[in-house]
């Protein structure tokens, strides 16, 4: 089940504001720290191993697998 956009954006932008790019790795550790919901957790999986060099493609990677929605 997609997600909103919005619950899931304020943990790719603070990945991406420490470490310069979205990972998979540091922010799901993160939302599992703050008990996000698990359709919050399952989106962030979505983007597996995959770098993302701005937080806008990792959205529209996320938007495309139809992990979360506008």
């Amino acid at each position: 089940m997609a997600v909103k956009w919005s619950k899931v954006a304020p943990y790719l932008d603070d990945g991406f504001a420490a470490q310069g790019r979205v990972e998979r790795a540091s922010i799901v550790d993160k939302a599992y720290d703050d008990a996000a919901d698990d359709d919050i957790v399952d989106a962030i999986d979505a983007i597996g191993s995959r770098v993302f060099n701005s937080v806008d493609e990792a959205k529209q990677f996320l938007l495309s697998q139809g992990a979360v929605e506008e």
